[in-house]
């Protein structure tokens, strides 16, 4: 009965991580049908576009006054010109969020059309069809943008917990939030890059803090943190900034991550790019040496959490001791801070830093203020 019983059980669990990996190939195919729409709009490509849709799948858009236009997929790609196939035609799209139930999913991206200033929100019913995913219906939402196109990377860790240790760490959740939402009100796409990719680890959440519990419930961030990239699907030549965010896993392979430091230098160094820190995120930037093997903070001034104001007796500290403080002072920059609890910038160039998650608004206003220059 026993053996039985952990047979049972041992198939059940092949069962259930069978369907976990089957939902998981779903999405990317949703992901990867939703890409072909993408690119194919930005490119005036319309075997992408009608790849993309079910044949008889139906479009609702804006039509006069407001009044709904209603289309084909074939039909929506044929308002690409195929004598401008292969050419950029200004529409800027990402991908927002996916969810997959089953045969059927929906998925949103968003559009911008910065020489237009308009912003598109497109949504998507997609149905499971004789194995392939495709698009089914389309619908859209438009509203006035900023006439830039302009994405912002933020970087985060995917560490659980500290090296050979059992003690829980995370990413600072007020961090990401508070610049997260000054970004986006500023008209600036964000994603998230770690190491691995996918979900990572955070910290430091109070739902009494209405930012942070809005962001919390946000389904369209959380599903960016629960989906973030892997640094061998980032473009540099796509980010205007970078920001390396704090939080305990900071420090925990994200310095020592040669693809992320060469993505950074590519982004701040050939292409002119805005770089930022904030707290523990700064050791992310200590090991970043540009083309001449000069440390890039060498001479800088920066900040991050000083060691006076560090909790040497908490498990965090005794788990695994460190000095942000050190790091910067060992590569040759001017390390300085404010007062423990308040918001502190400083602006070296097109290099920033914060003290700590209170100064995160300081940091992305102070980022949007050099990028707009």
């Amino acid at each position: 009965m026993i053996q039985f019983l952990a047979r049972a059980t041992f198939c059940a669990l092949m069962a259930i991580a069978g369907m976990a990996n089957a939902a998981v190939k779903d999405e990317d195919a949703v992901r990867e049908t939703v890409g072909l729409y993408l690119h194919g709009t930005s490119f005036n490509d319309q075997a992408e576009i009608s790849q993309a849709f079910y044949t008889n799948s139906r479009l609702y858009l804006d039509g006069q006054g407001d009044g709904v236009r209603e289309m084909s997929g074939p039909e929506y790609a044929k308002l690409f010109p195929t004598e401008r196939k292969a050419q950029f035609n200004g529409r800027v799209g990402r991908l927002i969020s996916v969810d997959v139930t089953g045969t059927v999913a929906t998925a949103k991206a968003e559009i911008l059309m910065p020489k237009q200033g308009v912003r598109y929100v497109d949504v998507f019913l997609l149905k499971k069809v004789a194995g392939n995913w495709k698009i089914v219906s389309k619908s859209a939402y438009r509203e006035d943008a900023p006439k830039h196109a302009r994405k912002v990377l933020m970087v985060v860790s995917n560490a659980h917990q500290y090296p050979g240790t059992k003690v829980n760490t995370g990413n600072n959740f007020p961090e990401l939030a508070y610049t997260y939402d000054v970004f986006r009100k500023a008209g600036y796409a964000v994603d998230f890059v770690s190491p691995d990719g996918g979900a990572v680890p955070l910290e430091m959440i109070n739902t009494s803090d209405d930012m942070i519990k809005r962001h919390l419930y946000d389904r369209d961030f959380m599903w960016a943190l629960a989906h973030t990239l892997p640094v061998s699907a980032v473009n540099a030549e796509e980010y205007a900034g970078i920001l390396f965010a704090g939080g305990g896993a900071a420090i925990v392979g994200v310095p020592e991550h040669k693809a992320l430091q060469d993505l950074a230098l590519r982004i701040y160094e050939q292409q002119g790019g805005v770089l930022a820190a904030i707290c523990q995120g700064t050791e992310g930037l200590t090991n970043l040496k540009l083309q001449d093997g000069s440390f890039l903070i060498q001479g800088k001034t920066l900040t991050s959490f000083p060691d006076a104001f560090l909790n040497k007796e908490s498990p965090i500290f005794k788990a695994y001791p460190f000095s942000v403080e050190g790091s910067i002072k060992r590569r040759g920059g001017k390390f300085v801070h404010g007062e423990n609890g308040k918001g502190h910038v400083e602006v070296d160039g097109r290099l920033i830093t914060g003290m700590n998650w209170e100064s995160s608004v300081g940091v992305a206003e102070a980022m949007i203020k050099l990028l707009g220059q």
